[in-house]
């Protein structure tokens, strides 16, 4: 149960983050910064994994814009 509510934290702020045209972009690390990613990581490196290469691939996509 505790995992899929960390799953679920991390997914959320993903999608939230990933709309933020005007803030400064570099969410992957700011993420992986905060205290509970540890645990995240542990639970499921492959999704922490993914999410974070498709956050830095949006936001390099919204930079050049």
């Amino acid at each position: 149960m505790k995992k899929t509510r960390l799953l679920t934290t991390l997914l959320t702020a993903c999608a939230i983050l990933s709309g933020c045209v005007g803030a400064e972009l570099d969410n992957a690390e700011r993420l992986m910064k905060r205290p509970d990613f540890a645990r995240a990581k542990a639970a499921a490196p492959e999704w922490c994994r993914d999410a974070l290469k498709t956050i830095n691939y949006l936001e390099m996509e919204l930079e050049s814009q």
